[in-house]
């Protein structure tokens, strides 16, 4: 029988803190996670769980007051922490494309999109200079964008959002990487656009087999779109596994609550449930082993032991001393 293909992007017990002057930040602890070729995962958890740092981390981008203090990031066997600067900019746009959660922010001002795609086909592949525009055009009309050859010279001012993403996709693909990041892609478009954005990016992973990693705050958006979804919170995953099934019996009262929280399915406002208190600090010195303790209505003492959560995190797909029961 033979052996299951290695994960294409593999982090296995990531931590990183930034140094700041009001303290150290722990923001991820013990992260782990992995990625198939072809597979869609749904990285989830509430605004400032640690999801867009841990992106930046296995990019190389992150802050310069960052520092990973312990684990691995390895993209196809290549340590990624072990990494010159230059192997990384090889990496990036090539093998790994980025889809950003702001494209206006993204895409540069004041150079026409089709020059923007033209840089990236330019710097990571050998194609003649009278051929650039041509494979510019075909990446643009990839993507769904009416009238490629004349959106070729627009400026991002001049299209709307869902545009600017659908330019944010053609750039992040154009290299045909083999993992794609999608941070947020569908923030602050209206859902049609959402929808369509969304089909665009599973269609290109499903057709080139590009292992996907979608970083979102919306699980029902994740439910929809991803093969398997990985539960953040304040730096710690707590909870990973198929979708299906982990909608149908989550483990972690964490995921329990985000699910509760979600107004998908729900026959009226009322049926949600907010999640009480909010994210600890995470430069207290006595930030306790589980960082949802303190919003859990199913703590108990043993969720203090440090040792306990830290083995749950490396070895097992929830990270909880008192589990809901499987169904």
């Amino acid at each position: 029988m033979s052996q299951a293909a290695p994960p294409l992007l593999s982090i296995d017990d990531v931590s990183l803190e930034f140094r700041t002057r009001s303290g150290t930040v722990r923001a991820l602890q013990h992260v782990g996670l992995a990625i198939a070729r072809g597979e869609i995962v749904g990285l989830v958890g509430e605004s400032g769980s640690g999801k867009s740092v841990l992106c930046y981390a296995l990019l190389g981008l992150s802050d310069r007051a960052a520092r990973i203090t312990s684990g691995s990031i390895r993209f196809d066997g290549i340590d990624l922490r072990a990494a010159s600067e230059r192997e990384l900019q090889d990496l990036r746009g090539r093998e790994i494309g980025m889809v950003f959660q702001n494209p206006r922010a993204a895409l540069n001002p004041i150079r026409s999109i089709g020059r923007q795609l033209e840089d990236v086909l330019q710097r990571h592949h050998a194609i003649r200079a009278q051929d650039l525009r041509e494979r510019a055009v075909a990446c643009l009309r990839e993507v769904a964008i009416a009238d490629p050859e004349r959106r070729f010279d627009a400026y991002p001012f001049e299209l709307s959002g869902g545009m600017c993403q659908r330019v944010m996709i053609a750039l992040a693909m154009s290299s045909r990487p083999r993992l794609l990041i999608a941070d947020e892609p569908t923030t602050g478009l209206d859902v049609t656009t959402q929808a369509a954005v969304l089909a665009l990016i599973r269609e290109r992973a499903r057709a080139d087999r590009v292992a996907t990693l979608l970083i979102t705050h919306d699980l029902a958006l994740a439910a929809d779109f991803c093969d398997r979804i990985v539960v953040m919170h304040a730096g710690h995953v707590v909870e990973t596994g198929p979708t299906a099934r982990l909608f149908a019996a989550p483990r972690h009262p964490y995921t329990q609550a985000l699910i509760a929280s979600t107004p998908a399915g729900r026959a009226s406002l009322d049926e949600l449930r907010p999640i009480a208190g909010g994210l600890p600090d995470l430069r207290r010195a006595d930030l306790p082993s589980c960082r949802f303790v303190e919003r859990c209505p199913r703590a108990l003492p043993s969720c203090h032991d440090a040792l306990r959560h830290v083995r749950a995190h490396v070895t097992e797909d929830f990270a909880c001393s008192n589990p809901l029961p499987a169904s």
